[in-house]
């Protein structure tokens, strides 16, 4: 070997050293990122916090109060309940949740890019991180009135959970290489799902508001916020809509929902009680019995099910096996149902106390019958999809 090879081949070798060193995960970083996804929606929640408060007039209370309250309000709006004076708040914002969760599948695939290291091996100093800073926000909230329960300090973990998770499944892909064909071949599937039940609930959430409008605006004059106060009124408001649109879809599926103790809205007729003076609540339908035809909402979900069925058998080739076929439609209609169990779950509880123990549908008896009716409309959608394809010559 010449001494120029000898040359060329060190600067060769060193510089994959190099390279390979960059590589590597830094762990300041990836604990920073963690952090940094807990600081950014903290700020924007805090900052709304003490915006409102300079712009009430006659509020006295000190700013490090504000600041109390505003890292509560993120506690809430991240998935734990919270408490103040014995009252139990633990109705999440699902618009709220859904942005701190995207921000934070954003900043673990920004880490991951930087350090060059799949967001698998990064997990543990990132989600580290994420409740490091958590705590930080639970300690600042002493500083106001608002506390997080026990169960909300739990709670919070479910942004970074799923986030980290969602992310893990989509861009790992030796992860993805390792998953049976079936797991990886209904995500598809299950997105498609998951927008449809998203659009139904969102469609009847707006024929309410169109046909509830008078409603809507009278309990509003009612309230005469203005100002400020009108301000905040109208964006809580806004927070919410995902959840309404999640309590519209309780009303598809059967099971109903609930605004106040004792009273229900399901698909036999509405009988809600004594609501709130709450603007946005008036979209909830008056007392009254349905006529029989409404039961047949509940075959909406059933289409839904056909079309995660339809799309999982179209993930194969007619040569592939059956039950190749049937776990993957398993598996979209029950991670369907998982999302919607989810969703029920952080947009349904407690809002104060007696009447207001309990808002929003049952989430274990929605996710119930979903199951069953998608389940059903899966498999008329599989079974038709088998007896086109035995008379295909």
């Amino acid at each position: 070997m010449s001494l120029l090879e000898r040359v060329r081949t060190t600067v060769t070798a060193t510089r994959g050293t190099v390279d390979a060193l960059r590589e590597q995960p830094q762990p300041l970083r990836v604990w920073v990122g963690g952090a940094v996804a807990v600081a950014v929606p903290w700020l924007v929640i805090v900052a709304l916090a003490v915006l409102v408060w300079a712009v009430t007039p006659g509020s006295d209370s000190p700013w490090t109060q504000v600041i109390g309250v505003g890292s509560a309000g993120w506690f809430l709006g991240t998935g734990g309940a919270v408490g103040v004076d014995g009252v139990v708040v633990g109705v999440v914002p699902l618009l709220v949740w859904g942005s701190a969760a995207w921000f934070t599948a954003y900043q673990l695939r920004h880490v991951s890019a930087h350090t060059g290291e799949v967001s698998r091996r990064l997990l543990p100093g990132f989600l580290g991180g994420y409740a490091v800073a958590a705590a930080l926000a639970a300690l600042l909230t002493f500083a106001g009135p608002v506390r997080p329960t026990l169960a909300g300090l739990l709670g919070v973990l479910s942004v970074p959970l799923v986030a980290s998770g969602v992310v893990v499944l989509l861009d790992d892909e030796d992860l993805a290489d390792r998953l049976p064909p079936w797991v990886d071949r209904a995500i598809r599937p299950t997105a498609w799902g998951l927008v449809a039940l998203a659009g139904l609930g969102g469609l009847l959430l707006l024929v309410m508001v169109v046909v509830r409008w008078p409603t809507v605006t009278s309990l509003d004059a009612a309230v005469g916020a203005h100002g400020a106060g009108a301000l905040g009124l109208v964006v809580g408001q806004l927070l919410f809509v995902p959840d309404l649109a999640v309590w519209a879809l309780s009303f598809i599926a059967g099971p109903g929902f609930q605004v106040a103790a004792g009273g229900t809205v399901s698909v036999s007729g509405a009988a809600p009680g004594l609501l709130p003076m709450i603007p946005l609540l008036g979209v909830v339908p008056s007392d009254g019995h349905y006529p029989a035809w409404v039961t047949l909402v509940v075959l909406l979900p059933v289409a839904v099910g056909g079309l995660v069925g339809w799309h999982a058998v179209r993930q194969w080739t007619r040569l592939a096996r059956w039950q190749d076929m049937a776990r993957t439609v398993g598996v979209a209609v029950v991670a369907v149902d998982l999302a919607v169990l989810g969703a029920a779950l952080l947009s349904s509880g407690p809002a104060g106390s007696v009447r207001m123990a309990h808002l929003g549908p049952d989430p274990w008896a929605v996710a119930g019958a979903l199951l069953v009716e998608m389940a059903l409309g899966a498999a008329l959608s599989v079974a038709g999809h088998a007896i086109s394809s035995w008379a295909r010559p």
